[in-house]
């Protein structure tokens, strides 16, 4: 597959642009797109339209097409959101699929039923929070959006110009981008009373556009000791390595992009994960909590609800939640069990490579740590939690 003039072999649909994942799932659904007035009145009257990609077209207004597919009353179940549509396309179960302009996002109240998200979720990658969306998905009343497809990158990458410019903080923005949100949580299935969005790992550095878009959201930001976390990406990927050869890359880093050029990757995803550190630690917006990893347990889940969210389910839905600790979070099956892996994902990293990410990410993790907005403070227990 040549993705961006880069040749990538057995990608996971995640760590790919979203719309050409899902060009490839539905070819030729999308070629022409339809009027505005059209687009609106058909997601409005259809409420399983949800925006699946966004293909950004780099013009001079930061515009871009979205894809649009029906997936009917099919909850999301699956740990990434782009896998509820291949899986829903591969079983030929997608009548209804277009392109509209962004411009369609624009419009006032787009969606009429639109819920308010109860909680947001960043995250530094491999760190539990799939196991938190997933564990909040286990309640019919919850909605929750595990990675967006058009936030994957679509959404950012049109708005920027693929991040040759300023993410704008402007009210055409954050319309869009609240649409956005209120399009993938829209109700579906007539039992949701509340919705959770688990943003990609990166989006932790736009936490402040989130916020101001969405100043009535709480927030909360999962991390882990990135020398664990970069064990985990470098045998696994993830979209900030397959990332790293494209202007994004200085985005992400905090680096110019000639420095990135001479990084190795451990270097370069240490420096990643140290620059989200920088942007939590640096925010303004004062609803944004941060969990180390294991501090998210069954006996503290509700702690965390109520402390990152301000959302405190009764006893019996916190125990249903608390199932899915059981089980590796991303087995969809529920059939695979959860053992802690800590100490062989550090036991995994050469020394040296040790020493290099501790030596760039150490000073803020210990911040981080240690900030006032930290829930439990210093990690509990070491190498322990939850399943990644």
């Amino acid at each position: 597959m040549l993705i961006a003039g880069k040749a990538i072999t057995m990608v996971p649909i995640y760590a790919l642009p979203d719309h050409e994942v899902v060009e490839r799932l539905l070819p030729g659904r999308f070629d022409t797109p339809v009027p505005d007035a059209e687009a609106v009145r058909r997601i409005r009257a259809t409420p399983g339209l949800v925006p699946a990609a966004i293909e950004p077209t780099h013009d001079a207004e930061g515009g871009g097409r979205v894809y649009w597919v029906d997936i009917g009353q099919h909850a999301y179940r699956d740990w990434q959101h782009l896998f509820t549509i291949e899986r829903l396309a591969q079983a030929d179960m997608i009548e209804d699929a277009f392109a509209s302009s962004m411009t369609v996002l624009e419009t006032p109240d787009l969606i009429e039923d639109a819920i308010m998200p109860s909680g947001f979720i960043f995250h530094t990658s491999r760190c539990g929070s799939t196991l938190l969306g997933k564990a909040l998905a286990r309640i019919p009343e919850h909605c929750v959006v595990n990675q967006g497809g058009p936030l994957q990158r679509g959404f950012w990458a049109a708005l920027t110009q693929d991040w040759t410019r300023p993410l704008p903080h402007d009210g055409r923005s954050f319309q869009m981008f609240r649409n956005l949100i209120f399009a993938l949580t829209r109700p579906r299935l007539g039992t949701e009373k509340t919705s959770f969005v688990k943003f990609i790992s990166w989006n932790a550095l736009y936490v402040d556009f989130v916020a101001e878009a969405f100043p009535e959201v709480h927030s909360l930001f999962l991390y882990r000791d990135p020398v664990e976390v970069i064990a985990s990406v470098i045998k696994e990927t993830t979209a900030v390595l397959v990332a790293k050869d494209w202007p994004q890359a200085s985005f992400l880093t905090g680096k110019p992009m000639e420095d990135v050029q001479k990084m190795d990757d451990v270097t370069y995803l240490a420096h990643c994960y140290n620059n989200y550190f920088k942007v939590i630690l640096e925010s303004s917006i004062a609803n944004v909590k941060a969990l180390d990893y294991p501090n998210l347990r069954p006996d503290t889940l509700g702690g965390v609800l109520k402390s990152g969210f301000s959302f405190i389910p009764d006893e019996q839905v916190i125990a249903e939640m608390c199932t899915q600790f059981r089980f590796h979070s991303k087995d969809d099956s529920d059939t695979s069990t959860f053992r802690s892996d800590g100490n062989a994902k550090r036991a995994a990293i050469a020394d040296e490579d040790r020493i290099q990410i501790e030596r760039i990410t150490t000073a803020l993790l210990g911040k981080l740590r240690a900030a006032p907005n930290a829930i439990f403070g210093v990690s509990q227990c070491s190498s322990q939690g939850a399943a990644s």
